[in-house]
């Protein structure tokens, strides 16, 4: 089964990504030689118009498609607590993901630390109706201390997290590297991604996929975060499902 990175930034002139529609091209080529077989593109919302999304992704398609690149892209977005109050649900139900019964969203883990208003937001959005996929709380400050113990209760209501490949390699710091590694080990890891910024951060998940082996020794494992579990909630969605606690 082909890869499938659910966390990438490569629409070229939106946020910090890819600057031109040739880098975007660029990493999209080497993703799929990589072994990647769809990449939702995850813009950070508040940085574009949402409604505009459909066709940047088209263009991207097309350009691939000319350049006969096997690389399916999808239609998504990174949201922040910044942005709810500016989107609708049309809007939301734009860049969500999963079948109508079970649509879920890619919701950032602030770098601060599941701040207050994070918290709020990520119920206000289960409340209505999207399951999340928490992106990167390896890379939050007080990962021992607070981050993850806050999260409890969005676990417990279904959240699933999401890990860098960045941190899983030690390309970030040995504290990220650290995080990282023991979500891994606590089972607590549904998917690995990317987070690409094409061409500063041009990762791919053959990376994490090799990450993963080298703290776990389970390719299997490997083959599921990379491959498996995101293709799985792209095509069923997000069930709401306990989790276990979290512990220190």
């Amino acid at each position: 089964m082909a890869d499938v990175d659910l966390h990438c930034h490569l629409l070229p002139g939106v946020d910090d990504g890819p600057a031109t529609l040739e880098e975007s091209v660029a990493y999209a080529r080497a993703a799929a030689a990589a072994g990647t077989g769809t990449i939702v593109a995850t813009p950070h919302v508040e940085l574009v118009d949402v409604r505009e999304l459909p066709d940047r992704v088209h263009e991207l398609r097309a350009a691939l498609a000319e350049e006969g690149i096997p690389l399916t892209v999808e239609v998504g977005g990174e949201l922040k607590p910044m942005s709810l109050g500016e989107l609708t649900q049309g809007d939301l139900e734009l860049i969500a993901h999963g079948p109508a019964g079970a649509p879920w969203l890619l919701y950032e883990v602030p770098f601060a630390g599941a701040t207050e208003d994070f918290v709020a937001g990520a119920h206000e959005l289960l409340d209505r109706g999207f399951g999340l996929l928490l992106a990167h709380p390896e890379r939050s400050r007080g990962f021992h201390s607070g981050t993850m113990r806050a999260l409890e209760p969005l676990l417990a209501r279904g959240a699933q997290i999401e890990t860098n490949v960045g941190p899983l390699e030690g390309r970030e710091g040995s504290d990220r590297e650290d995080a990282a590694g023991h979500l891994l080990r606590r089972g607590l890891v549904d998917v690995i991604a990317t987070d690409a910024h094409a061409p500063k951060r041009p990762y791919t998940l053959a990376m994490g996929r090799a990450a993963v082996v080298a703290v776990t020794g389970d390719a299997a494992l490997a083959d599921a975060l990379a491959a498996g579990t995101p293709a799985r909630l792209l095509g069923e969605g997000m069930p709401a499902a306990p989790r276990v606690s979290w512990s220190g």
